[in-house]
């Protein structure tokens, strides 16, 4: 099956997470090149880290396999993932007291190697949803969205992108953890940062802006 969407370059290009030959590093050094590229000319990079709750979780059986069925992966081959997902119960024990057995609709099993394969295949158009002159990144589920900016209306397009990646997460029942989402911006020193200033939001929420995220800070070329 990963054979099938190589050839066919379905998987997208922004898409780092559990694909051969990339990594979180992979993607920090294709993002570096890009912003290097574009401070060149002056303006800062304003970066929005989005985070899904509980988002292998939250796959739904029935799209999943509808996503199969729309890249043309062998029927057998769905047939056999059918199986592995669908049918599957669960319970819960408190002490010696157990719940009734019910149905797991939906969920990628955790700690299989087929797992994370379905999950980036279940989310593989949200690159596309937030339209094709969008500069994100995905490892996994973890997106960056960014943009180039030079005056309020740069601003304003990321925010744009931002709400169509929100609408995505609203029709596939995945819910963004607006406390873990963040802003960042990078720019060139002596910047200043007065200029076209703009507050991110996700529902309506404000973002916080912060200074570092997930132990990565930029120091080196940029001022945070």
């Amino acid at each position: 099956m990963l054979e099938h969407f190589k050839q066919n370059k379905y998987f997208s290009d922004r898409q780092f997470g559990f694909l051969k030959g990339r990594s979180t590093v992979t993607q920090l050094l294709s993002m570096l090149d890009d912003w290097t590229e574009l401070l060149e000319s002056g303006g800062r990079i304003d970066v929005i880290y989005t985070d899904l709750e509980k988002a292998f979780d939250k796959v739904l059986y029935r799209r999943l396999i509808s996503n199969l069925h729309s890249y043309q992966v062998n029927k057998e081959i769905i047939l056999w993932i059918e199986s592995f997902l669908i049918g599957r119960k669960q319970r819960v024990k408190i002490d010696e007291v157990m719940s009734e057995w019910s149905d797991v609709l939906s969920g990628i099993p955790q700690g299989s190697i087929l797992g994370p394969v379905l999950f980036i295949i279940y989310i593989n158009d949200l690159i596309e949803s937030c339209g094709n002159d969008a500069k994100i990144y995905l490892f996994a589920d973890d997106a960056r969205l960014y943009n180039h900016i030079k005056c309020i209306v740069d601003a304003e397009i990321l925010q744009s992108k931002n709400d169509k990646f929100t609408d995505w997460a609203h029709r596939w029942l995945v819910k963004l953890s607006t406390k873990k989402c963040k802003s960042m911006t990078f720019h060139q020193r002596h910047y200043d940062t007065t200029t076209n200033s703009f507050t991110y939001k996700i529902d309506g929420v404000p973002l916080e802006h912060v200074e570092s995220y997930l132990g990565v800070l930029f120091n080196l070329f940029f001022v945070i």
